[in-house]
């Protein structure tokens, strides 16, 4: 999607929401904390732009795969509308940054600390691949975090915008994710890749990088690279799962274990989601009743806030709006040009 500059109120007027203030911008549109009027409810709203068609069908099975999930470890999407040029997404607002902040400004995690994390994405995983849909974009980035006094902090999975479901969409066959994340799979396009397996391998390397604070398939070296060498490098990395352990610090030969049966080249021999769950690293203080919960979760019937018809009416204004500004600025573009060309044509005449 087209990057634009963000309004600097893109709620203005709006009957339902009042912004408080900015969060976050990006490639993807920009994100800012937002008043609901009516239940004075804080919430985050994602502000994204719909310039093609190809975005149109991402926007839609973006918001589809999300609605379809209600769950402690994921962020809740609470609705959509036009907020034309841009698509709106209401989003539950999760507080304190994400997990690759609080990784950085620690320098990496202890292994127990990093074990909590990792068995909370874990259960949201669980969750979310049960009920169909792959986020094929995990990472440090996408899981935000509510940190609370005397409580364990509380790891939530966000951004679906890579996502797919297992029976709704098509089969998986695009390059898609953050490159240090990315399966071998995906990397070497083998058509009808195994999604929820990709984003086993992803969980892998969070788990590695929460540990290190290094990617497990970078090296010191690659710095000195260009962005092209540098890159290539590490897809070549990946595809050979090249990777090491570094000496400090020193982690649990059950912890070395876990990861190296996670990041496998042949996703029929990497470990899935349950057998990780039965695995000695994962189990040891393993919430008590985890795995149940996701079953009775499971069961509840999610009640999106909106059908498949209004968020595709709401896709639809926000393109259709988007067209409309491009073909003004193509013929405002055009007019600009016939003035030069015209006083050009006057001056010669003159002369």
């Amino acid at each position: 999607m087209a990057q634009q500059a963000a309004p600097a109120d893109p709620l203005a007027g709006h009957p339902r929401y009042r912004k408080i203030k900015d969060i976050n911008k990006g490639s993807f549109g920009f994100v800012v904390l937002a008043e609901n009027l009516e239940s004075r409810e804080q919430v985050a709203i994602k502000f994204t732009r719909v310039d093609t068609e190809s975005d149109v069908k991402h926007a839609h099975r973006e918001i589809m795969n999300h609605q379809r999930l209600l769950h402690p470890h994921v962020v809740q999407l609470k609705e959509v509308f036009s907020a034309k040029p841009y698509l709106a997404l209401v989003m539950e607002f999760v507080p304190n940054g994400d997990m690759f902040q609080y990784v950085v400004s620690r320098r990496g995690l202890p292994e127990s600390e990093a074990r909590w994390f990792f068995q909370q994405l874990m259960l949201g995983m669980d969750y979310c691949h049960r009920k169909g849909v792959m986020s094929r974009d995990i990472k440090l980035e996408n899981t935000l975090l509510v940190l609370q006094p005397d409580k364990k902090p509380l790891l939530k999975l966000c951004d679906f915008g890579y996502s797919k479901h297992d029976t709704l969409d098509s089969i998986a066959k695009s390059k898609v994710g953050t490159p240090g994340y990315t399966a071998p799979e995906v990397i070497q396009n083998i058509r009808g890749y195994d999604g929820k397996m990709a984003d086993v391998w992803s969980a892998g390397v969070m788990l590695y990088t929460m540990l290190f604070a290094r990617y497990p398939f970078e090296r010191p070296e690659d710095k000195k690279l260009n962005q092209h060498d540098r890159l290539q490098r590490i897809l070549h990395r990946i595809i050979k799962v090249d990777f090491v352990f570094p000496e400090s610090p020193a982690i649990s030969p059950e912890c070395r274990d876990l990861i190296q049966r996670i990041l496998v080249a042949n996703p029929a021999q990497r470990l899935t989601i349950a057998q990780i769950f039965q695995h000695p690293w994962v189990q040891q203080d393993l919430p008590q009743g985890s795995l149940e919960y996701n079953n009775w979760a499971l069961a509840l019937q999610v009640q999106p806030a909106q059908g498949d018809d209004e968020v595709r009416a709401v896709v639809g204004e926000v393109y259709t709006a988007a067209k409309a500004q491009a073909q003004q600025a193509n013929a405002a573009a055009y007019a600009g040009d016939d003035d030069i060309i015209d006083s050009q044509e006057y001056r010669d005449y003159k002369s």
